[in-house]
């Protein structure tokens, strides 16, 4: 799949223009960066056969310090991901241990914090379906 590097920068009227680097006349235009990026494929489809077998390397020119400040939002989100995935673990470990226990989903949700359908996710079983009471099969 070819690779083609992609510039968005934004217009003076307050929309965004994405050109592909090394085509010439190929830009796209719209209000989103979405917007942008299609209709830069429909601008391709001019040029190239087919332009979704084109991967863009997309570059966003932003000022530096809003680029930073995305740097940071990104590696704060990988460092959620890990933590969530240690508590995620840590979770596991607690729930089996105290399903030995003969303590109930329920009560573990209780002791763990957590709504019984997370322990349930985490588990990796379904929850059991409830039965209907009789107050609602009587008619």
């Amino acid at each position: 799949m070819a690779e083609h590097r992609v510039i968005y920068r934004r217009s003076p009227k307050g929309g965004w223009v994405a050109s592909v680097e090394g085509v010439r006349r190929c830009r796209g235009r719209g209000r989103t960066l979405r917007q942008a990026r299609q209709k830069l494929r429909s601008a391709l489809a001019r040029v190239v056969d087919d332009p979704y077998s084109i991967d863009f390397v997309e570059d966003v020119r932003l000022p530096p310090p809003a680029r930073r400040l995305i740097v940071q939002h990104w590696a704060a989100r990988r460092r959620l991901e890990k933590e969530v995935a240690r508590a995620d673990g840590a979770t596991r470990a607690a729930l089996e241990a105290l399903l030995l226990l003969r303590l109930n989903v329920k009560d573990a949700a209780d002791l763990l914090g957590l709504p019984p359908l997370k322990l349930q996710k985490l588990r990796g079983t379904k929850p059991r379906a409830r039965r209907p009471s009789l107050a609602a099969t009587a008619g």
